[in-house]
């Protein structure tokens, strides 16, 4: 807070001799072409008073930061206008269905691509504030702005030439670039970054590579024929059909709920798959459990590659071995068949369907729903059998949506819970309304968003599921499954 006073409070701007252009050429000479460059990073970042390691990458405003246990690696990965969550299979999906751009604004600066001799041929502005007086020591203000990101302001230094200060244009964040060292080919990178006064990224190293900039991308199918489809077990509300793991001849569930991939302790102990970490699971339990590498994954026409999955004890039980969950999702679109109790991957719409666009919590999938007169966001859960189920929270902060006439004992992964049971007389998806629908809310629940609409909503329909375009493809079927 005290740097923020002192650039808010005691800056004093004259006009600097030094034209615009000369400094940015002064700049350039000092930094060498940062923006063109494909730097690796490793460092330690400290956010909310903890620390952890990362490993990361850039490309001009483009980065992937990595932080690993072993060879597990989970981070976040920008791509110049919006951000991703990266899980441990390199499955990336956005953080919101619209850009960043405080985060594009920052890296503008950060990789000093408005230093780039093209970039008020892109559009880029720059625009010279004359020089500032901070804490003594003189700096010169330039206000830096690229399409729609958020305008910065930057404080350089006019003896080094480099870029000491960066504030966004509200003032909610001032960062400090401080212990700048020369790197390979000419370059010079600051190795301590604060924010707000405090350390926020502290390098140990920083170096280039001559290797392409590859954005991650999670597990690559192949099809090994047209897109065909599979039978689905028809006792069963959700998904579950047959698959291979290795040679050894499963059962799958395809649980959009799922944030990854995971294998029951039965099937991971019989084929030997080696343990590569860890990971903390939440549904109806709180629990942390093992991570292992299992080898291909067969489902119909499309194999799969090796991948990681998480452990779970308890789903053997309920009749499948494996839950296909984000990474399959991600990887490629896929359709279910309810009437006809059929699922088919790399699938197209439905002619005449419905268009619900899909946001991403935790990897897993969000839809817009109005309950009655109140819209909200549920989980598109394709592996849970309710039909709608809430957070029992969100029920109690609105318990006219519907009224509890019964309530059962359910189970799920890591434990179980009591839910209750009524009708709400109204529910709308897109253009689509429907009267009487059964809905529940579960005490326990660690919900995705403010509960799930499960497979049982989705029985009403044919769907095609397409986590790259974000979408959600619905069209009622004239015979709902019972």
């Amino acid at each position: 807070m005290a740097l923020l006073c002192a650039l808010t409070l005691s800056t004093v701007a004259t006009r600097s001799p030094d034209d615009l252009g000369a400094l940015l050429a002064r700049m350039r000479a000092s930094s060498g072409p940062v923006w063109s460059t494909h730097l690796t990073s490793s460092s330690i970042v400290t956010i909310g008073g903890q620390s952890a390691e990362l490993h990361s990458e850039a490309l001009g405003v483009r980065f992937a930061s990595y932080q690993c246990a072993n060879t597990l690696c989970t981070g976040t990965y920008f791509d110049g206008e919006r951000m991703f969550s990266v899980d441990m299979n390199g499955t990336a999906l956005p953080q919101s269905n619209r850009g960043d751009p405080f985060m594009r604004g920052e890296r503008t600066i950060a990789s000093l691509a408005f230093l780039n001799p093209a970039f008020t041929d892109d559009g880029g502005n720059i625009t010279d504030l004359g020089s500032t007086t901070i804490s003594g020591s003189r700096y010169r203000e330039l206000l830096v702005e690229n399409g729609d990101a958020t305008p910065m302001e930057v404080f350089v230094d006019p003896v080094s030439a480099e870029v000491r200060y960066l504030r966004d244009i509200n003032g909610d964040s001032t960062f400090t670039y401080l212990d700048y060292r020369n790197i390979q080919h000419g370059l010079r990178l600051p190795f301590l970054v604060l924010r707000n006064g405090a350390t926020l990224e502290s390098y140990q190293a920083r170096g280039i590579t001559s290797d392409a900039f590859t954005p991650p991308h999670g597990l690559t199918p192949h099809f090994t024929a047209k897109p065909a489809s599979i039978p689905t077990d028809p006792a069963q509300t959700i998904p579950v059909f047959a698959c291979t793991l290795e040679r050894v001849h499963t059962t799958c569930l395809l649980d959009s709920g799922n944030s990854g991939l995971s294998i029951s302790s039965q099937l991971a102990e019989r084929l030997r798959a080696p343990q590569i970490g860890t990971f903390h699971v939440t549904g109806l339990g709180d629990f942390a459990t093992s991570v292992v590498r299992a080898g291909r994954l067969v489902v119909g026409n499309v194999t799969f590659p090796a991948a990681n999955y998480v452990v779970l004890n308890d789903i053997h039980r309920y009749g499948y071995d494996v839950v296909l969950g984000a990474d399959i999702l991600a990887a490629t679109s896929v359709a279910l068949d309810p009437v006809n109790h059929r699922i088919s991957f790399d699938a197209t719409p439905p002619p005449g369907g419905v268009a619900l666009r899909l946001a991403f919590t935790d990897f897993v999938p969000t839809v817009l729903v109005h309950l009655g007169d109140l819209g909200t966001q549920l989980a598109l859960d394709t592996g849970d059998e309710s039909n709608i189920n809430l957070d029992y929270g969100f029920y109690r902060a609105h318990p006219s949506l519907f009224s509890a006439t019964t309530q059962r004992t359910v189970a799920g992964v890591g434990g179980s819970s009591v839910e209750v049971f009524g009708t709400i007389p109204q529910v709308r998806i897109g253009t689509i309304h429907m009267s009487a629908q059964p809905i529940g809310a579960t005490r326990q629940l660690h919900s995705t968003a403010f509960g799930h609409l499960g497979a049982g909503f989705l029985a009403h329909f044919d769907v095609v599921i397409d986590y790259a375009a974000g979408l959600v493809h619905v069209l009622p079927t004239p015979s709902p499954h019972p």
